[in-house]
């Protein structure tokens, strides 16, 4: 797989890049001429908004959840860093800043053993929802139903569960790393990944400062609403434009 993408960045004309984070690795690590590379962020699909509390509740009501979870939508693999969620969720756990489930949805990806296990060894089996079949149009009322989305990811080369999270006027708690912070911007509160109690610090404050969560909630939605899927044809279209001007 690296040597195809090797061959991609040489024989590509031009190169689209999902966030300024994602076209800084291009450039550092595969020695891709910055001109040669532009960047076009995502957006999150027109779903994905604030729903009526009854829309939300007869979703919930398919998964047996109440409103107020903790949320992490992503699949379960190393870098989505679950290993380290989970060990902030048992921290608030017994701090009692939180009795609410924490809900992880997502299908298994790769190495995926080690959260079950994280689960089981932190005491955690009746806390611990994992949703591995919602469907997408059960997304939006998932993250409407949710206190906070919690993605503390390694890496992401774009984040979208955050911006969907944004969208739907639900807080984000999010890695300070790779694309999230462009993503997510002063809309959600950004810890180091590498340090579990940071990440329960700032879900506690999400949980516990209402004037906060009302704040990233308008801030969140705001953010959001910069990113549109007309936005990025618009600018897709111009680089196809100027490259077959060449």
């Amino acid at each position: 797989y690296n040597r195809q993408i090797g061959w991609a960045v040489r024989r590509a004309d031009h190169i689209l890049a999902d966030s300024h984070a994602t076209q800084a690795d291009l450039v550092a690590l595969l020695n891709v001429p910055p001109e040669r590379v532009t960047t076009v962020h995502l957006a999150a699909d027109s779903a994905f908004r604030p729903l009526p509390e009854e829309e939300t509740r007869r979703i919930l009501a398919q998964y047996s959840l109440q409103p107020g979870y903790l949320l992490f939508v992503g699949t379960l693999e190393p870098r989505k860093n679950v290993p380290g969620l989970l060990q902030a969720y048992r921290s608030l756990f017994e701090r009692r800043v939180t009795t609410a489930p924490l809900v992880l949805v997502g299908s298994k990806g790769w190495l995926y053993d080690e959260i079950f296990q994280r689960v089981a060894e932190l005491g955690l089996t009746k806390q611990v929802r994992f949703i591995h079949d919602a469907s997408d149009a059960d997304l939006p009322g998932l993250y409407n139903g949710a206190s906070v989305l919690a993605i503390p990811s390694f890496y992401e080369g774009f984040g979208l569960p955050a911006l969907e999270a944004l969208s739907c006027g639900t807080p984000a708690v999010a890695a300070n790393r790779a694309s999230l912070p462009e993503v997510v911007g002063e809309a959600g509160l950004l810890v180091d990944p590498d340090d579990p109690e940071d990440i329960a610090q700032a879900l506690a404050r999400v949980l516990t400062d209402e004037p906060l969560r009302l704040r990233l909630r308008q801030l969140g939605l705001a953010q959001a609403a910069r990113f549109t899927w007309e936005r990025t044809a618009r600018e897709t279209l111009a680089v196809y434009q100027t490259v077959l001007a060449r």
